[in-house]
């Protein structure tokens, strides 16, 4: 009986054995297989907004330099929902009249140069032989705010000078400061 006893038991443990190596073959053959069904990692979701595309949360900066000042303005604004997860490349397309100069994913400065004054700017210089105020538009192109009866001809040669050169400030009182200096 004690045989039978230690026999029985052998082969209720080799039962025991195959059945628990029969389930685990099922399962790898089963359920340990790639699915065909995207699985989104975090690693996947990482890959999309890496630091060659941009985030949501970050700056768009504009820089113009002014050729005729050499002033340089900066315009700043957040990244819109439409710039979201773009390359440099898409940024380069989108924006063709300028140049990057810096891309990471939480900004992005673009960069270009302009003839003439920032907007806004005012310019003494002069017209058909006399001194007058123009207002810059921003774009190198100028508008007469004012032209007045002081002859440029009459000016001593520094003011002369410095009128044929264009003398720009950003302010209105300023200009009209300097123009009274002139016709005194």
């Amino acid at each position: 009986m004690k045989f039978r006893g230690k026999r029985t038991i052998s082969i209720i443990l080799i039962f025991i054995i195959i059945i628990f190596l029969a389930g685990y073959l099922y399962y790898i053959k089963f359920y340990n297989r790639p699915s065909k069904i995207p699985q989104y990692t975090k690693s996947s979701v990482n890959s999309v907004m890496s630091k060659d595309s941009i985030g949501p949360s970050g700056k768009l900066i504009f820089e113009t330099l002014y050729k005729g000042n050499g002033d340089l303005t900066r315009e700043e604004q957040k990244i819109g929902a439409s710039l979201y997860g773009k390359s440099k490349e898409d940024i380069a397309k989108i924006y063709s009249g300028w140049s990057i100069k810096e891309f990471r994913n939480d900004r992005i400065v673009l960069y270009r140069e302009k003839n003439g004054f920032p907007s806004d700017y005012y310019i003494i210089s002069s017209s058909d032989g006399y001194v007058s105020l123009f207002k810059s538009d921003g774009n190198g192109g100028r508008s007469l705010v004012e032209k007045t009866d002081i002859s440029v001809n009459n000016l001593n040669p520094n003011d002369k000078e410095r009128i044929l050169n264009n003398i720009v400030v950003k302010d209105i009182d300023e200009a009209y400061s300097i123009l009274a200096n002139l016709s005194s």
